[in-house]
């Protein structure tokens, strides 16, 4: 018995009839074990799913890590032992407090040599003015010489920057002064410590600021910083919400939203994701820095609405291939603009068509509602057939018009989840044949999509498997090459 002989006999279709011979051929090839079965197995036949009411949640997840939005580093600028370190680590302060006090005698030995230093400076500059005025006096009198005048010149200069270093120097002597008492600069928690009491720190007024003594953090909001694929990323944007839970709280859920998406992919293990940031209200201080957080980002929900399971639903390229590799009489394109003017008001223009009375616009020769339900294929051949001139005034209709290119791409906003779009079902006729129904579809989760128009409630089609395209395929290129029975032609 030949390979195909056995298909036919384990995969027919319901009904059993005649005209079955070319959807069984492709269907027994692409089921697990056709070749290697026997002819007494039992019959299998394809999936049957039936609409109804389903609560769709389409959501995003991923893992990430609670951190705090802001930490602030309390710095050091003056040198010397702790003598007061008040504080501990996780403690909550008050804008303020008191945090560390260092020992103040080197400071206070150097505001008072600064101190001094100034008044010397003051007594310098005096003097240094009143033998100018003596010696220009004496000048005019020709008693002294012009040199001695500049002589006495240079030294009230002299004198003067004197005074100005010493202020400035007495001026930071006072700012160190208020170093060694550091106060929080926030109302926070403290969620790290450097240094301990009696330690002696060294001071610093470098580009560094100083030498971290502790840092700070407000946890009354904190964040979740998550990796999402990039397959994800354009369902997400600011302001979605989302559902977060620790495994210190398994069974409390914590509600937040989406802050912001980081514009730098990170690629970890050849997969390319981004940071997703979500921002949580924390006033109950139960979520810490570090904790594994759960993150779900609810992109949209519809309760009770009439849904199928996902693997009944394709999508037009998927639909046509299937068609073409089960040789179903059935024109996708066709179908998708019959079901699709059923939505327009008689007279109104498709998209990218012509309203009535208009001449709709070209493309290729083809008409633009046609060419835009056309498959990605089906485009890029009309495409490759336009002249240099033609494709010119094809882009800039698109450009005109928000779209895309050939590719069938659109500029704007991006589509929101829950917008009706076209897809395909198939489903069995009254002959127990496989044939072709374009629907309206919406919302998706990872089991059911919402059925928007299309389908009844009970209303039954069938899940025909998309490997059917690559055994296709396969069966293509074995017939061009091969002559074995029941698969060459030769």
């Amino acid at each position: 018995m030949s390979i195909f002989e056995r298909c036919r006999r384990r995969f027919r279709l319901r009904g059993g009839s005649p005209g079955h011979a070319t959807v069984l051929t492709a269907l027994g090839l692409a089921a697990a074990g056709c070749a290697t079965g026997e002819a007494n197995e039992p019959e299998q036949t394809l999936q049957t799913l039936t609409a109804g009411h389903q609560t769709i949640v389409s959501s995003v997840e991923a893992t990430g890590t609670v951190e705090p939005i802001r930490v602030i580093e309390v710095k050091s600028q003056a040198g010397g032992e702790v003598l007061q370190l008040p504080v501990e680590l996780g403690d909550n302060v008050e804008q303020g407090t008191l945090l560390v006090r260092i020992d103040p005698r080197d400071v206070n030995n150097a505001h008072a040599q600064a101190q001094a230093d100034l008044d010397v400076a003051e007594a310098q500059n005096d003097v240094a003015g009143r033998q100018l005025e003596r010696v220009e006096a004496l000048h005019e009198s020709d008693i002294v010489t012009s040199e001695e005048l500049e002589n006495a010149i240079l030294s009230a200069a002299n004198a003067r920057a004197s005074l100005v270093r010493a202020t400035t120097n007495l001026e930071l002597a006072e700012d160190k002064l208020d170093d060694v008492t550091l106060r929080a600069p926030i109302t926070g928690t403290i969620v790290e410590r450097t240094v301990e009491q009696g330690q002696v720190v060294t001071g610093t007024r470098d580009l560094t600021g100083g030498t971290v003594l502790m840092r700070m953090a407000d946890l009354t909001e904190v964040q979740v910083r998550m990796l999402v694929d990039e397959t994800d990323i354009g369902r997400l944007q600011p302001g979605l919400p989302a559902d977060i839970t620790v495994e210190a709280y398994p069974n409390r859920t914590f509600r937040g939203s989406v802050l912001k998406i980081e514009p730098q992919a990170v690629v970890e293990q050849n997969v390319t994701m981004f940071a997703v940031l979500t921002r949580i209200s924390n006033e109950e201080d139960l979520l810490r820095p570090g904790m594994n957080a759960d993150v779900e980002v609810v992109i949209g929900r519809q309760e009770n609405v009439l849904a199928v399971a996902n693997s009944g639903i394709k999508s037009q390229q998927e639909a046509a291939q299937i068609v073409r590799a089960l040789e179903i009489d059935a024109d996708v394109n066709a179908l998708l603009r019959d079901f699709q003017s059923q939505d327009r008001p008689e007279g109104a223009a498709a998209e990218g068509g012509a309203a009535e009375g208009e001449e709709e616009a070209m493309i290729g020769g083809v008409p633009m509602s046609e060419f835009q339900s056309m498959s990605q294929e089906e485009r890029m051949r009309v495409f490759q057939n336009m002249s240099d001139e033609e494709r010119r005034r094809m882009m800039q209709q698109f450009r005109n018009q928000g779209g895309g290119g050939p590719g069938g791409g659109r500029g704007g906003p991006a589509r929101r989840p829950d917008e009706p779009r076209p897809a395909f079902v198939f489903r069995y006729d009254a002959n127990g044949l496989l044939n072709l129904k374009p629907v309206m579809i919406g919302l998706s989760d990872f089991d059911h999509t919402q059925i928007v128009r299309g389908l009844e409630e009970g209303e039954e089609i069938v899940a025909v498997p998309t490997s059917l395209i690559a055994q296709q395929e396969f069966l293509d290129r074995i017939r061009s090459r091969s002559g074995l029975p029941g698969i060459g032609g030769g």
